[in-house]
């Protein structure tokens, strides 16, 4: 009952737009409970959804970083051809 109770809830919060006070007192539940629901509804159930999630964003963690480095050395590279044919 209540995993039918919770998914129609999140169902009409998620889906349909509706606000949590007003599903909460229609079906009368707590908004801390119909808070939770929609949290445990959102997070990945199985574990290597879960990792799957960490490891992409560890990946665009390290592409920004990859992209710093780069950078840096594009401009180093460019401040050395500076200094070595210095303009006049």
């Amino acid at each position: 009952m209540i995993d039918y109770l919770s998914s129609f809830a999140v169902k009409m919060i998620v889906e349909k737009g509706r606000s949590i006070s007003s599903v909460s007192k229609n079906l009368r539940v707590s908004q801390p409970s119909l808070g939770r629901w929609i949290k445990d509804s959102s997070e990945p159930e199985d574990s290597t959804a879960k990792r799957l999630l960490e490891l992409e964003a560890e990946n665009r963690k390290l592409k920004k970083e990859l992209q710093n480095a780069n950078d840096t050395v594009e401009i180093l590279k460019k401040s050395v051809a500076i200094f070595i044919n210095p303009q006049k």
